[in-house]
């Protein structure tokens, strides 16, 4: 009798393997379900989460890879600057693109200073957004997916 041993790990089709985690920091559940879309329009392999303030955004950076923070600027309690302030100070170095619905250049120099390493208004091109979050999630090596 001949037996046949089999593979230690199964092998799932990459379809099924998210390549990227993004959270999404946004209150409004309409723009985090626009920006879902987007994103899984931009790639299939893309895996979602959402958080409704800064604060659940917070403790899920820290239960959670992510690869990439899209966060809106004008969350109820903490803004988007102070998130983008107390998550640079967890030591976690995840690319983050801010959104805001009233861009302004003093408060775009702020972000960048930061940490964020985008700001786009909520009213950019599609094509922009994709491309920047792409460029994103381009620079991650190939070892943290």
């Amino acid at each position: 009798m001949v037996l046949k041993a089999e593979p230690m790990v199964q092998r799932m089709e990459r379809a099924q393997i998210p390549k990227r985690l993004v959270l999404i920091v946004e209150d409004d559940r309409r723009g985090a379900e626009l920006v879902t879309e987007l994103l899984h329009e931009c790639d299939g392999g893309i895996a979602v989460d959402v958080a409704t303030s800064a604060e659940e955004g917070l403790a899920k950076v820290l239960n959670t890879r992510f690869d990439l923070i899209i966060c809106d600027y004008g969350l109820p309690g903490m803004d988007g600057l102070s998130f983008v302030k107390v998550l640079k100070r967890t030591k976690r170095n995840i690319p983050i693109l801010m959104l805001t619905g009233y861009p302004r250049q003093a408060l775009e120099a702020q972000m960048i200073r930061h940490g964020s390493c985008t700001y786009l208004s909520k009213n950019a091109d599609p094509r922009i957004f994709l491309s920047v979050v792409r460029e994103a999630l381009a620079f991650l090596p190939d070892w943290v997916m």
